[in-house]
């Protein structure tokens, strides 16, 4: 009777701690962008690429300009784009497990030029 009870132990035991073996490789990535004044800003497209596999994550900053990415560890290129605004690149975003990196960015506008041409003509006068 008791060893059939310890077996039960043992096996739940080892079917509640297997879970936590697939999070053991997880990391994050996590921050805030803002613009050159420091207001945030919501709607920038956020993408990680894993260097070193090619791996490919994606996201976009919510109404407080706030992103959040659930990633596995290794090394990432992170670009941020937002139409007005020139890109941010970072490289070489070094993530090991467990560890959650807050990155925070600041984007500058960028230099539209437009051109706006007004033509008027006279109108026809009859006479």
């Amino acid at each position: 009777m008791k060893c059939i009870s310890l077996r039960a132990l043992l096996v739940s035991s080892i079917l509640l701690f297997v879970p936590l073996a697939g999070y053991a490789q997880e990391a994050a990535l996590t921050g805030t962008i803002t613009d050159s004044t420091g207001a945030v800003l919501p709607g920038v497209t956020v993408q990680v690429v894993n260097e070193a596999t090619g791996n490919n994550y994606q996201t976009v900053t919510d109404g407080a300009g706030v992103f959040r990415l659930p990633v596995r560890v290794g090394s990432y290129k992170l670009t941020a784009d937002l139409t007005g605004f020139n890109s941010v690149m970072r490289t070489g975003v070094q993530l090991l497990v467990g560890q959650t990196i807050t990155l925070n960015l600041q984007m500058a506008p960028s230099n539209l030029q437009e051109t706006v041409t007004v033509t008027g003509e006279a109108p026809l006068i009859e006479t």
